[in-house]
């Protein structure tokens, strides 16, 4: 069987970094959401609560970064290179790898994608000399460029020089029986629900009326202190609450469409 080589990212202020984030992210949410039950209703009771969803959606773009870098992995072997992380899943046939060499061998320094903090260097690039670049990374000072026939990986395997090293040998050494080629892409489940004009239409459409729904009762319950929220079963009108309960149907409606 052949040996495999397991190279991971650098993690520490990665993970660090993300975990402060979530934090801050989850107190902003907390502190906007008390103080939108604080008022009485009107336009500062909707910034409050529209302040809080959007804290509260960045949450999850947050956190699967953060499960991404955890879960990241470059696993070496004989027949070709297998990259992990998150849901990104990329195996790559030793025949199809052209070179490889450090980011700071370019003569044109590498930008890093748009949104990239320590821990998470992920996306597309476009570089005047090799084309676009897909970042798979985490940490820029360890950047190692992977080409293939058709496609430039950027890793950030802990031991970089460790990494291109065994590379080399690698592709001097050659395979008769190269890993079979596989990619998983998330973003690719989002291109489909974009190019569905069902799905392009519906969920804008649904995340807008429940915005909507939140922005209307924030309005029109200033003009009221308590509401009655219905009949009991025998038909009389049950005893009013205070009105920014009302509040609590549209603030789950938004909170659940988002974890949705």
């Amino acid at each position: 069987m052949a040996e495999t080589f397991t190279f991971l990212p650098k993690r520490t202020r990665g993970i660090v970094t993300h975990v402060i984030i979530i934090l801050i992210l989850m107190a902003g949410c907390g502190v906007l959401v008390w103080q939108a039950f604080q008022q009485s209703g009107g336009i500062l009771l909707v910034v409050d609560l529209l302040g809080a969803v959007v804290l509260f959606g960045l949450l999850p773009f947050v956190g699967y970064r953060g499960y991404s870098l955890i879960n990241g992995i470059y696993s070496l072997k004989r027949d070709g290179l297998r990259i992990r992380w998150g849901l990104r899943a990329e195996d790559i046939p030793l025949s199809e790898v052209t070179w490889v060499r450090p980011a700071t061998d370019l003569e044109v320094p590498l930008k890093l994608p748009a949104f990239s903090i320590s821990g998470a260097l992920i996306g597309y690039v476009d570089h005047p000399d090799l084309g676009q670049l897909e970042f798979i990374a985490s940490d820029a000072r360890n950047l190692v460029i992977v080409a293939t026939v058709d496609h430039y990986f950027v890793l950030s395997p802990e031991r970089k020089d460790e990494f291109v090293q065994r590379f080399q040998r690698a592709l001097e050494m050659g395979t008769l029986t190269p890993m079979e080629a596989y990619s998983a892409i998330p973003a690719a489940f989002l291109r489909q629900v974009v190019l569905d004009k069902y799905g392009r239409a519906l969920i804008p459409a649904g995340f807008g009326l429940t915005i909507s729904l939140l922005v209307i009762v924030g309005l029109s319950i200033s003009s009221r202190a308590t509401v009655s929220l219905g009949y009991d079963p025998n038909g009389i009108l049950l005893p009013p609450v205070a009105a920014n309960q009302l509040l609590l149907l549209p603030v789950l409606g938004v909170l659940l469409y988002i974890a949705g």
